[in-house]
């Protein structure tokens, strides 16, 4: 039996990736982006110096992320080990943009070796 309930939209879709304490969020408007979004974000997460996110993000969102340091400093206080919440800003990128930027890097390449 089929239910007439109203099919509930899920897109946008985020993907979630960090590359250390750093997090960010690439974006799936639609379905045909899902695997590229799935795909770059884990690239992204790998190479992660070869992308700058910050300059084609659409957003930001918040989360909050578990600092512990060893310093010999902290020991000396004693706060060595002891967690310390720290709010951060991760960016939001459509994969549009992404692919965007890897058109053009890949053009200007075949530029250069024409």
């Amino acid at each position: 039996m089929l239910s007439k309930r109203k099919i509930k939209n899920t897109f946008p879709l985020d993907f979630y990736g960090e590359d250390g304490s750093w997090r960010f969020i690439i974006r799936a408007e639609n379905p045909g982006e899902v695997l590229d979004a799935m795909y770059w974000r884990a690239y992204i997460s790998c190479h992660r110096k070869e992308f700058d996110l910050l300059h084609v993000a659409t957003d930001k969102f918040n989360y909050k992320y578990n600092y512990s340091s060893v310093d010999a400093a902290d020991l000396h206080y004693g706060t060595g080990g002891s967690p310390m919440r720290i709010n951060m800003m991760g960016p939001i990128v459509p994969i549009s943009a992404i692919l965007e930027q890897v058109t053009a890097i890949s053009s200007q390449n075949d530029k250069k070796t024409a």
